[in-house]
């Protein structure tokens, strides 16, 4: 296939997504409050209609695009990269529909699928950076992913408020088993990609701590968590560049 093909379908599946996505949201415009409500959801002005956030809801489909893309690769051979390629790209769709929906609608439900998708990230890359090098059997991973996956969303369910600080106890174990060398090898280059999704990261980071504080403006044509999508997004790809490079 080549990369224009890929492109066409990445861009087509995108927007059939989104459509589903606008669909999704207008039927559950209606229910419980996100928790995020009473004291402000993010800097982005709320619309009055669906989506409520609209640079925040569009800009999220931007997981959709690059998870679409990711499936649409093919890993090595014979490799474990190359089951754990289409898993991340799946992941990363449901991180793109679910916060469309929650920007969208400004609910809990929006609210728990979003917190929830990413959570299922950081446990993929976790658990799949043992996988991917023998350090824990495929039927255990799947087990753990599974037990620790239900205690993350009921833990959301309860205590919807710990969520960043429950993303970054799951996210960290895997960004640093990614940079280890028993897992991202001893080559020059070898953990060259994970770096850059990390620094992307933490640029995307940092930008969304900004469009919290100092660079706040509800009605600026470019808001700041729309570029938090767009460069985690891209982190997400990077990190999945970083396994077909590292192929065990």
């Amino acid at each position: 296939m080549t990369f224009w093909s890929r492109a066409a379908i990445a861009v087509a599946a995108t927007v059939a997504v989104g459509a589903l996505a606008l669909l999704t949201a207008s039927a559950i415009a209606d229910g419980r409050p996100a928790t995020c409500v009473e004291t402000g959801c993010f800097c982005e002005a709320v619309s009055g209609g669906i989506p409520n956030q609209i640079e925040a809801s569009w800009s999220s489909l931007a997981f959709v695009l690059l998870g679409v893309w990711v499936i649409l690769q093919r890993g090595a051979p014979a490799t474990r990269e190359r089951t754990l390629l289409p898993l991340a790209g799946i992941t990363m769709v449901a991180i793109g529909v679910s916060s469309f929906v929650y920007h969208a609608t400004l609910t809990f439900v929006g609210q728990w699928l979003d917190v929830f998708s990413m959570y299922l990230l950081g446990l993929l890359i976790a658990l799949g950076a043992l996988w991917r090098t023998g350090r824990l059997g495929g039927r255990p991973a799947v087990a753990l992913y599974v037990v620790l996956a239900v205690g993350l969303g009921v833990a959301q369910f309860i205590y919807p408020d710990a969520r960043r600080i429950l993303f970054a106890l799951v996210l960290l174990p895997g960004v640093i088993l990614e940079l280890t060398p028993f897992i991202a090898g001893r080559g020059p280059g070898s953990r060259r990609w994970v770096l850059a999704s990390l620094a992307t990261f933490v640029v995307a980071y940092a930008v969304w701590l900004l469009d919290q504080s100092q660079l706040c403006d509800p009605h600026f044509w470019l808001q700041g968590h729309a570029l938090w999508h767009v460069l985690g997004a891209v982190a997400a790809l990077l990190l999945t560049v970083h396994w077909r490079r590292t192929a065990h």
